[in-house]
């Protein structure tokens, strides 16, 4: 305890018996004891202070919510026609017919019952 040893906490205590007396000795010691709670309590706020300002830089800024002229409406998902898919040919898309001819061959996917029907 503060680097005393047991011999030098009894030659303090002695020395405080002998110059306060037995009757201001336990007045004494619990002032004693108020004034290291209140350094201790006053030493840990400084200290939870000091914490909170310095990890305060390391948490991101939290970015401000947005105004009424910055918000926008959700956006709505394009409509599906209802209908059947029409089928890709070099009519109906641009450029078909050259990505065709680059691209490598590819089985074709085999006729379904429906589709063999509509062709007969």
């Amino acid at each position: 305890m503060f680097g005393l040893g047991f011999g030098e906490i009894l030659i303090v205590l002695v020395l405080a018996l002998i110059l306060l007396g037995p009757q201001k000795l336990p007045e004494a010691a619990k002032q004693l004891g108020k004034g290291m709670r209140e350094f201790k309590k006053a030493t840990d706020d400084l200290k939870q202070q000091f914490e909170r300002e310095m990890y305060a830089e390391d948490a991101p800024a939290q970015r401000p919510a947005p105004t009424l002229v910055e918000r926008q409406p959700p956006a709505t998902p394009a409509p599906v026609p209802a209908g059947p898919v029409p089928v890709a040919s070099a009519e109906n898309v641009p450029g078909l017919d050259a990505a065709l001819v680059d691209a490598p061959a590819v089985p074709a996917p085999a006729a379904s019952a429906a589709d063999t029907a509509k062709t007969a």
